[in-house]
């Protein structure tokens, strides 16, 4: 909000079936997770967004880094900070260009594990997301302590802004976060007047379908390179 630009964005997978045609993540992902094909995927969208980032000049973009979902398969790998630590000396990518998201979920149910993987890869210089926040049992002693960077606000906190107890708890929310230092990236803004509201209040991301529905490689390229002005 602040410079008024787009400096990120968040990888999302897709498929494509020659017979069924386009199939949603919320159907292929269980199914995934339940045949123990979620880590092949994981791998495969790490080593994607690394290359990609390697095959273009951010800095030329106006682009800071890329946030990459973590499951919580990957985040039960004692392995995770080597693979990463690989893929960075592969593709020569710096830890600032990649942002980690993990979900309170994620967090509730693997705490220790995600614990030592969360020091090791921030002493590496990774930074962490929280995503969907607003969709668990918060706890803000948890979140403060926690070596996140950004706290990304879940779409139902947007839905429900039409109401006043809405307003009034987006409000605060973005109020706390900020008195503990946290970035704040709103997700699901579909509209101006949503969009207006939200940057008012102070956020410092705002992340939907207003400014583009999820675009392949080159698409988003191109989208960048117009709306940055590049």
């Amino acid at each position: 909000i602040k410079d008024n630009k787009f400096i990120s964005a968040e990888a999302l997978i897709r498929l494509n079936d020659v017979t069924y045609g386009s199939i949603s993540p919320e159907t292929f992902i269980p199914a995934a997770e339940s045949r123990g094909l979620i880590l092949p995927i994981g791998d495969y969208v790490l080593e994607s967004v690394h290359r990609f980032i390697s095959e273009n000049d951010f800095d030329a973009l106006g682009l800071s880094y890329i946030e990459i979902n973590l499951s919580v398969a990957q985040c039960l790998q004692k392995d995770l900070p080597t693979k990463i630590s690989y893929l960075r000396r592969k593709y020569h990518v710096e830890p600032d260009k990649v942002n980690l998201e993990i979900t309170e979920t994620t967090y509730d149910s693997i705490g220790n594990v995600m614990d030592n993987n969360l020091r090791d890869l921030t002493e590496m210089g990774y930074t962490f997301s929280l995503d969907d926040y607003g969709t668990g049992y918060s706890n803000m002693q948890r979140v403060a302590k926690l070596p996140l960077k950004i706290i990304k606000l879940d779409k139902s906190l947007v839905d429900n802004m039409g109401t006043i107890d809405g307003m009034t708890i987006m409000e605060n929310t973005v109020r706390m976060m900020k008195d503990i230092h946290k970035e704040l990236v709103v997700e699901g803004v579909e509209d101006k007047e949503t969009f207006t509201v939200l940057a008012n209040m102070g956020c410092d991301f705002i992340q939907g379908y207003y400014f583009s529905r999820p675009l392949p490689e080159k698409d988003f390229i191109e989208f960048i390179k117009k709306h940055n002005n590049v």
